[in-house]
């Protein structure tokens, strides 16, 4: 599968790209012109043929997104994917007006959910094609939903989902700290045909911001940061004085800071020997102009999440590596995580494959570029020691309730769900899910907790996302509709 690519403020995919045909069509497209586009896409795309794709996408894409995505490119994304997916339903129109159309559809092939999304620009040209996997509706889930019957539910899935090549990795459901459902598909080591166990460790991605916002929620309840502080409390030679001056602390977690990102900028020197502490990367960011007034908007934000670690190191006097080892996984009891700052050999680390590179997608998987851990994500760490943390992190061990009540109130608005202190926030049939993903080029994870109830739900996989989340939004549903049942 494709990656997902961003193409401006659209996030743009042909990874999930959905065929249906007259005859498996359950719900009709509006007479609009991008139900009409759809329409069209769809019908191509369950007999896909490279003239007729190439013909149809120069007349109806936006020049824009050929700039980031060449014409060949497309035409050969679409035709894998579409022989790769079968046929798909369209189940129900969930949103329709002038300039979009928004779609929840099923594989008959997998029974993967997803939700698709066209949007036009003012020339009625495709200025975004999104699509991404989804919980299925409540009335698709199962009756019996006990353990024994959840765990033959999942197993099932993964088995189909994984012999498609969707998914290789962990899926671990648990309530409180016992696993329900420990289910694994693929292998860690191909050549070696190495597999998982809970103890096989990954590199998280973004599941790593949660650390960082666990560091500074501790910081709050010691009382030495407030939430409200602004950056130069603590750097003040701090060289953009936007940053410096108006962006707080709470700003940085939840992603309205208006920060860029600095993972691209990187040097080789620091992705082969690592860095020490956090403080290294400011250098990388610190003169970017936020891309909107400071609390005002939202866009995610690796700088500031990475800002966020170096004034943990400033308030504590340690560095963030080792602080997040002494006072988040050593009190977690997370004996298999790492925060991956300085590249090490770990053995029972995974492989990361992907079919990504510089020049585009690969027909075949490799071995990714391995990356290193920031406060903005690339930490190791394992299905157990992540179930581990979610426990303590819910119980009052890492912080306080009250600053875990604060961490998951929503402070942003990202285009899906709320954003909370470092946390991702959704509802599914009305109860919140909260915790966070991670995806990076052989990466693609997830940790949620269901509030209110005792369950977790980890899965970790070593192949490029939507690869969590194409079995984890099914196994999301089932942990939250079990949680419902009280169950």
């Amino acid at each position: 599968m494709s990656p997902i690519r961003m193409i401006g403020a659209m996030v743009f995919t042909l990874a999930m790209a959905v065929p249906v045909t007259a005859q498996t069509t359950a719900a009709k497209l509006p007479d609009t012109t991008p139900g009409r586009f759809m329409s069209e896409w769809l019908a191509m795309c369950a007999a896909p043929r490279a003239e007729q794709f190439s013909k149809w996408d120069a007349e109806h894409y936006s020049d824009r997104i050929f700039k980031f995505m060449p014409a060949d490119k497309l035409v050969k994304s679409d035709l894998e994917d579409c022989s790769d997916s079968g046929s798909y339903r369209v189940v129900e129109v969930t949103d329709s007006k002038p300039d979009q159309i928004d779609l929840q559809v099923v594989s008959n092939r997998t029974d993967v959910w997803f939700h698709l999304n066209l949007t036009l620009d003012k020339d009625n040209k495709i200025a975004g094609f999104g699509a991404f996997p989804s919980a299925p509706p409540e009335t698709a889930l199962p009756r019996d939903l006990s353990d024994a019957a959840v765990k033959a539910e999942i197993a099932a899935y993964a088995g189909k989902v994984g012999k498609a090549g969707h998914f290789s990795g962990i899926v671990m459901l648990s309530r409180g700290t016992q696993p329900i459902v420990t289910q694994t598909e693929g292998y860690a080591d191909r050549a070696n045909k190495t597999v998982f166990t809970p103890a096989t460790q990954f590199t998280i991605g973004s599941m790593g911001k949660l650390f960082t916002s666990t560091a500074i929620g501790q910081l709050v309840d010691q009382g030495k940061i407030s939430y409200d502080d602004v950056v130069g409390k603590f750097f003040p030679d701090f060289a953009n004085k936007t940053v410096r001056e108006k962006v707080t602390v709470g700003m940085l977690l939840s992603h309205t800071s208006g920060m860029r990102d600095f993972l691209g900028k990187r040097t080789p020197e620091m992705m082969k020997n690592g860095v020490k502490r956090a403080a290294e990367f400011i250098p990388l960011y610190e003169k970017d102009e936020p891309r909107f007034e400071p609390g005002t908007d939202w866009a995610y934000s690796n700088a500031g999440l990475a800002l966020a670690g170096a004034i943990v190191e400033k308030v504590s006097g340690e560095a963030y590596p080792d602080y997040i080892r002494k006072h988040v996984f050593e009190p977690a009891g997370m004996k298999d995580s790492d925060p991956n700052n300085i590249p090490a050999r770990h053995f029972r680390l995974v492989v990361p494959y992907t079919k990504s590179n510089p020049n585009g997608e690969t027909a075949d998987w490799h071995e990714a570029i391995h990356d290193i851990g920031s406060p903005a994500g690339g930490a190791i760490s394992t299905a157990e020691d992540l179930t581990r943390f979610a426990q303590a992190l819910r119980s009052g061990k890492l912080v306080s309730k009250a600053t875990f009540a604060k961490m998951i109130e929503p402070h942003g608005n990202p285009p899906r769900g709320s954003y909370g202190y470092g946390v991702q926030i959704d509802d599914l049939y009305t109860r919140t899910i909260v915790g966070h993903g991670g995806g990076f080029p052989g990466v693609s994870t997830q940790l949620y907790m269901v509030l209110g109830s005792p369950y977790t739900l980890v899965v970790l996989a070593n192949q490029d996302p939507p690869a969590a989340e194409i079995i984890g939004e099914r196994a999301k549903a089932i942990m939250t509709e079990k949680a419902k049942r009280g169950q």
